[in-house]
């Protein structure tokens, strides 16, 4: 059996105008279903949207944008029966490669379309009072996402430029942390928090990351040269190789963090934070997501 009642949540600024295609095309393959398209407009549209469409008796929501769209979707929808679908249209797509949901929006379309009700039950993570559900980050890489976010060029070139900037721009950050697992309590280049296994473009930091398995991969950097991080510990990231004695890696369920920081990044969303401390937590199995 397939659903019949689907609400799609649609940017249509997604992809450089590729979100407005997808709707158009949305009511063309789906005109015998009981469907709904809600377009965004400005932020936080898809996450009340996705509340609503829960209280409408959506059977599924399926989220067609970027990682900013998908994140108010999924957090709306944690901890609630029904389940999400990713059609991407951004530049990351970090989740939706974990899940090996098709990159192209036509082929997501699809698998929605054709979908036989085949459903996982995934972890997220949790900030203080927000969600994330791939991975997030105090340092350089939360420094190349605020980077990213101001400027006109996406797509891979883009990254491949505000990293580049970032080298020039940021600054080691303090962080007192404390997990059952691991003290620490000094400068960092990184901190980062995975619950999934990919960054976007098929770019890891924590390549045996599990959604299911009800704990983080912790990347922590402490303080180094430049030299070090990016070509020693860096090449360790491309190479899945833990080189360099700056470099700590384990598996948490939940840490508490004093930050100088200002902004961290959650799922390739720039965050300014309200507090320096933050308290991070997994939620196991709180999102259902549909997978074929």
């Amino acid at each position: 059996m397939k659903f019949k009642v689907i609400h799609f949540i649609v940017n249509p600024i997604s992809g450089k105008g590729t979100g407005e295609k997808v709707k158009k095309r949305i009511e063309e393959i789906f005109s015998e279903h009981d469907i709904q398209i809600k377009l965004t407009g400005k932020k936080d549209d898809a996450y009340e949207f996705a509340l609503k469409s829960v209280e409408e008796g959506a059977e599924l929501i399926v989220s067609c944008g970027g990682d900013g769209t998908l994140s108010e979707v999924a957090s709306a929808l944690v901890g609630k029966e029904v389940p999400l679908a990713i059609v991407p249209i951004g530049s990351g797509n970090g989740l939706a490669r974990h899940l090996q949901i098709p990159l192209q929006p036509e082929e997501a379309l699809q698998l929605v379309l054709k979908s036989e009700r085949v459903v996982e039950k995934i972890d997220c993570g949790k900030i203080n009072d927000s969600y994330f559900f791939s991975n997030a980050g105090i340092g350089f890489d939360a420094e190349a996402v605020k980077v990213y976010a101001h400027q006109k060029q996406r797509q891979l070139l883009g990254y491949i430029k505000c990293i580049f900037l970032s080298v020039f721009k940021f600054r080691p950050v303090q962080v007192s942390l404390s997990s059952e697992e691991m003290n620490f309590n000094g400068k960092v280049m990184m901190l980062n928090i995975s619950n999934s296994n990919c960054l976007g473009y098929g770019f890891s930091v924590a390549p045996r990351a599990s959604l299911q398995d009800g704990k983080f991969d912790i990347n922590l950097v402490s303080k180094c040269s430049w030299v070090v991080f990016l070509f020693w510990i860096g090449a360790g990231f491309l190479f899945n190789q833990n080189w360099g004695k700056k470099r700590k890696l384990f598996h948490t369920q939940k840490l508490n963090i004093i930050t100088s920081a200002d902004y961290m990044q959650m799922d390739g969303e720039y965050h300014i934070l309200e507090s320096k401390t933050v308290e991070i937590s997994i939620l196991p199995h709180s999102l259902s997501v549909l997978v074929g």
